[in-house]
């Protein structure tokens, strides 16, 4: 059967970037983002917990690399004086959005939702959570169809739901049962999910997960019906 490709999304290019500055990179554009202003150092170092000269010495690195610029503004404290800020370019955008394809292929779809689904039962039974979900982040990049990116984010949270218990899975899968709609299963299943693991580990999700299910919930809403229909079934035979 031919592939169908309708449309592309960003394509992040392979970058050799270490998970240390790329967590600081993300900070810094969840930050920059939200105020839509370049951040100084410091505020990052306060952020992460580290001393503002490992900060600052994280930012020139990525600067070199072309992920960061800089700029300089006048230091509302000390008349006269100015202070470094910097801000994500270009680059820093493309690593974090990546071009995936649009296929109708059912074939391939089918094949792709195999593949995921064996990849959930044989980390379920690692009992490591946390190696599991870093195996998963270190996959998602390869993901060059947007369904099967969007079937890694649930895997995510197959393992979360996994670790959480029959209970809570059983409570999860009756309440998603009741939903008439594809979108809106999936929707709550993301958002019950999310919602319980935060309340039993008593912190946040991980930046890189919470950046990837705000990801997927926009890849939601273009999904086509055949997507989606691929997409309903994985996670009904992954919870199973």
């Amino acid at each position: 059967m031919q592939r169908i490709i309708v449309k592309k999304e960003k394509r992040k290019k392979k970058m050799n970037l270490t998970e240390r500055r790329k967590q600081f990179l993300q900070q810094i554009m969840r930050l920059y983002k939200k105020s839509g202003l370049p951040v100084h150092y410091v505020t990052l170092a306060n952020l992460l917990g580290v001393s503002k000269w490992t900060a600052y010495d994280m930012l020139k690195e990525l600067e070199k690399s072309g992920f960061l610029k800089r700029d300089y503004i006048v230091n509302p404290n000390e008349l006269g004086r100015s202070v470094i800020v910097f801000s994500p370019t270009t680059k820093a955008d493309e690593l974090f959005g990546q071009i995936r394809e649009v296929t109708f292929d059912a074939d391939q779809l089918n094949g792709v939702k195999k593949k995921v689904l064996e990849m959930i039962f044989e980390l379920q039974s690692t009992k490591n959570l946390q190696q599991s979900l870093e195996f998963i982040l270190n996959e998602i990049p390869k993901a060059n169809v947007r369904t099967e990116f969007c079937m890694y984010i649930l895997a995510i949270l197959i393992l979360y739901l996994h670790a959480l218990g029959k209970v809570q899975k059983d409570m999860v899968k009756n309440i998603i049962v009741v939903a008439n709609r594809h979108d809106i299963k999936i929707t709550l299943f993301v958002g019950m999910v999310v919602g319980t693991a935060i309340q039993s580990v008593a912190q946040e999700l991980d930046p890189r997960i919470s950046d990837l299910i705000g990801s997927f919930l926009k890849h939601l809403d273009q999904l086509s019906m055949n997507e989606m229909q691929i997409l309903i079934e994985f996670l009904q035979e992954a919870i199973n």
